[in-house]
């Protein structure tokens, strides 16, 4: 099989493209390594991507329509699987702008590329943010996801609807997912996991949003990656 994902630089989309090569699939990764957190990582996911031959790296922003036509048409992908995004809740208090550029502009480039090639399957990250101001806890797939409260959330909500209009109106195979909170080996140092155990060995004090009376569900990478290839 061959798969187009965007975001191959990242914690998921590095896990799920060494899981597909280790499968022998053949896999075009696009990532635009954007400075959100130290280049380096995402840098060494990609080095260790390309010690596989069926792994073919672009590096470009989602927003570059051309860039990104000219590498789904050089990859010929049976399936797409879009993981690329700004990604952050509190930074996009910061930078929303670049949220509505990437999760909203360059989600569409994804999918009108995504109608005219026809792909066996489009697959789209969403969020467990997008559930916002829902009072009913723990949140379930059926539950309605209409009070974002960021703008990070609602860009993925966004996301999410042009993709039911997408697959309505073009008949495109679309699956979205929402994570929670993924952790693991290569995983993001701007996420709780890493933060709190880096302060802790410095001995430093620890974050803690919510007045500490937070909780949150952590999906394991493992997990969610055979989830991801059990549904391509």
């Amino acid at each position: 099989m061959r798969y187009f994902i965007t975001g191959t630089a990242g914690f998921i989309g590095f896990h799920l493209a060494r899981r597909l090569l280790q499968e022998g699939h053949e896999v075009t990764g696009f990532d635009g390594l954007t400075p959100y957190y130290n280049v380096k990582l995402k840098e060494m996911r990609h080095a260790a991507l390309s010690q596989f031959p069926a792994f073919r790296p672009v590096i470009s922003m989602l927003e570059d329509r051309p860039a990104l036509e000219a590498a789904v048409s050089a990859a010929k992908p049976d399936i797409l699987i879009h993981l690329a995004a700004q990604a952050g809740v509190r930074y996009s208090l910061e930078n929303p702008e670049a949220y509505i550029h990437s999760n909203v502009e360059g989600s569409w480039n994804i999918m009108e590329i995504a109608r005219r090639v026809e792909v066996r399957h489009l697959m789209l990250a969403s969020t467990s943010s997008i559930y916002g101001a829902n009072a009913t806890v723990p949140f379930h797939e059926t539950d309605r996801a209409d009070e974002p409260l960021t703008i990070y959330a609602a860009t993925k909500k966004s996301m999410e609807l042009m993709a039911h209009s997408y697959s309505h109106l073009h008949k495109i195979p679309t699956t979205a997912f929402r994570f929670f909170t993924v952790y693991g080996p290569w995983g993001r140092p701007d996420m709780a996991l890493f933060k709190f155990t880096k302060n802790m060995l410095e001995g430093q004090p620890i974050e803690i949003y919510g007045e500490g009376n937070m909780s949150r569900d952590f999906t394991y990478i493992d997990d969610l990656i055979e989830a991801i290839v059990r549904l391509s």
